[in-house]
């Protein structure tokens, strides 16, 4: 029988999603509409946590003094690039994910040696 709650966690979160989306479009740039129909492509969520978003990690990241609303064009419309913070963010997730992949293999290697060693020992003990 299959774990119920395992389709969720084999789906990365929409906020990782909205970042690697950004990212991804790093050098021709995007906007607000594009991101937040690429999101509710795929994620079932509310147009007011995507505007959060939008808000939060591209026109005013944390850290900065001032927002970033000088790289819109006059019309208010205009192309967006994320900040390095968000690049750095899809980065360590993959990162984080690489190495939980990796521990859990690590772990299985260790208990196929760990038993080869324990057959190793008790053969050993009962040929003597």
């Amino acid at each position: 029988m299959k774990n119920p709650f395992r389709k969720n966690r084999e789906k990365e979160p929409w906020q990782i999603a909205a970042a690697r989306y950004c990212v991804a479009h790093s050098e021709k740039g995007f906007n607000e509409e594009d991101l937040k129909g690429h999101i509710k492509s795929s994620y079932e969520v509310s147009g007011r946590f995507i505007k959060q978003f939008y808000l939060e990690e591209i026109r005013h990241p944390a850290g900065r003094e001032h927002s970033r609303d000088f790289l819109k064009d006059e019309d208010g419309s205009g192309l967006w690039i994320p900040p390095l913070d968000l690049v750095s963010k899809v980065t360590d997730y993959d990162e984080l994910k690489e190495a939980r992949r990796n521990a859990i293999w690590a772990f299985r290697f260790s208990i196929i040696a760990i038993i080869i060693s324990a057959v190793t020992l008790i053969v050993s003990i009962f040929k003597n």
